[in-house]
């Protein structure tokens, strides 16, 4: 759509993948190779190399956002289309793992946290940012803005399977993740409350 072609749209989702990036960057060693797990038009994953440049980072989708550029960027960046349940990567492939603000996206999310855990490495960690809802007005207003923002993009998927803190507090222990960090972000337009928990294998 043409409004996610508007200065003004991609200036506040620079602005929005600059918190995230300074918010996750943290948490992200130098020298390694990094999966961008919904990674959309991959703003967030420029600011990261911008941050430190010597990350690699191989982004994953199921469709190429409109606002997918990746010219320019030095083979730190690369873009992967996939829709598949089961990840395009060996096992224990990636140092890190990044799902920001997608895995509501997927028809399963749980299936792909399990995805996630496979993809990395024994000493690797996974940074999980998500809109998880705290009750069932925050799911309301919740699933009502991300409806709407991403009906902005063209050819863009918004399946809408939000889960509770809780709920994926569980679904992490089921798999033998350990939550090594955990906190919270209010991310502007919209202010959502994004959950962000960094995980690694027990």
């Amino acid at each position: 759509m043409f409004i996610a072609e508007l200065s003004w749209y991609k200036k506040l989702s620079r602005l929005r993948s600059l918190s995230l990036a300074k918010k996750v960057g943290k948490y992200i060693k130098n020298n390694t190779l990094l999966l961008d797990f919904g990674c959309g038009n991959m703003f967030t994953a420029k600011e990261l190399v911008s941050l430190n440049p010597t990350l690699k980072i191989v982004g994953l989708d199921i469709v190429a956002d409109q606002n997918l550029n990746l010219s320019n960027n030095n083979n730190q960046l690369s873009f992967v289309q996939s829709g598949s349940q089961i990840l395009p990567f060996e096992d224990n492939y990636f140092d890190h793992v990044l799902a920001l603000a997608c895995l509501h996206h997927t028809e399963y999310p749980e299936k792909y946290v399990e995805e996630l855990k496979r993809v990395i490495k024994q000493n690797g960690t996974i940074i999980i940012a998500e809109e998880m809802y705290i009750n069932q007005l925050d799911k309301l207003y919740i699933s009502g803005s991300d409806f709407i923002l991403n009906k902005l993009k063209e050819d863009i998927p918004v399946p809408l399977n939000f889960r509770s803190n809780k709920h994926y507090e569980q679904v992490f222990k089921n798999l033998g993740l350990q939550v090594k960090h955990k906190s919270s972000l209010r991310l502007f337009p919209n202010f959502m409350h994004h959950y962000i928990y960094v995980l690694s294998r027990n």
